[in-house]
């Protein structure tokens, strides 16, 4: 009796010895993520090399010294994102150069940045679409504002009380240039996983303007101003911070 007993536990057993270990099982890999919308904001930053070559020119006739480093933009965008398309509004504006002065040694005149800021509007399509990442090809329209000073240095001593009645000469407070332009970018950005993400992203870019405008002044009527027609190649490094939703499910 216990013979019997004994063989029918171990044909019993046998299904179970037949099953694969799972701690051996090779790890699948997990699907995917599709969020069937997103919708984005971002805040970013840039360094963008701006070409003013008739200004710049007029600059080097004239031993005007500018400051050529890069200019460092902040920006905040709002995106949207269904499936492979988005569509994005984006403003930037230069950051304050005043905290880092150009080199003022002499008395030589220098041009100075004053302010730059811009609004764009894209539409990207998402080329590439992997587990982790997006990559977009984004092109929009928009327009910027670029505004110089000209200065000279001095050590000359002025009361404040007649500093209005002070004309250095060679200063010009204001130099501007307004422009429309077009804008083509690739960005890529990591991939949303869950409902509410905080994702990296990055572009590089080029912009330029659709035509040759005078430049301006708000403290002067400038007749015959030079045309100037704005490139600017740029780099951008933001922050998504996305709301994703998900397709609805079927019955």
């Amino acid at each position: 009796m216990k013979l019997v007993l004994v063989m029918m536990t171990l044909l019993a057993a046998c299904p179970v010895w037949g099953q694969s270990d799972d701690s051996t099982a090779t790890p699948t890999i997990p699907p995917k993520s599709s969020f069937r919308s997103s919708w984005i904001m971002e805040p970013g930053f840039s360094y963008a090399y701006t070409h003013l070559p008739t200004l710049h020119g007029y600059f080097r006739a004239n031993q005007v010294k500018v400051d050529k480093t890069f200019d460092r933009l902040a920006l905040a965008a709002f995106a949207y994102r269904r499936q492979r398309f988005k569509g994005t509004l984006q403003a930037f504006f230069g950051i304050d150069k005043s905290l880092l002065p150009p080199d003022k040694k002499g008395t030589s005149l220098f041009a100075q940045r004053q302010g730059v800021s811009g609004i764009t509007i894209l539409l990207g399509y998402d080329v590439a679409n992997t587990r982790n990442k997006r990559v977009f090809i984004n092109a929009g329209l928009g327009s910027i504002r670029y505004e110089y000073g000209l200065f000279r240095p001095s050590t000359q001593v002025v009361s404040f009380q007649n500093m209005l009645q002070y004309a250095a000469p060679g200063n010009v407070p204001s130099l501007i240039q307004t422009n429309g332009f077009w804008d083509v970018n690739v960005e890529v950005v990591q991939r949303e996983k869950r409902p509410n993400t905080f994702q990296w992203v990055s572009r590089v870019g080029y912009r330029r303007s659709f035509q040759a405008s005078p430049w301006r002044s708000n403290a002067y009527e400038l007749v015959d101003a030079p045309k100037e027609r704005v490139s600017q190649f740029y780099l951008q490094v933001g922050l998504y911070i996305s709301r994703n939703f998900s397709g609805r499910q079927k019955p």
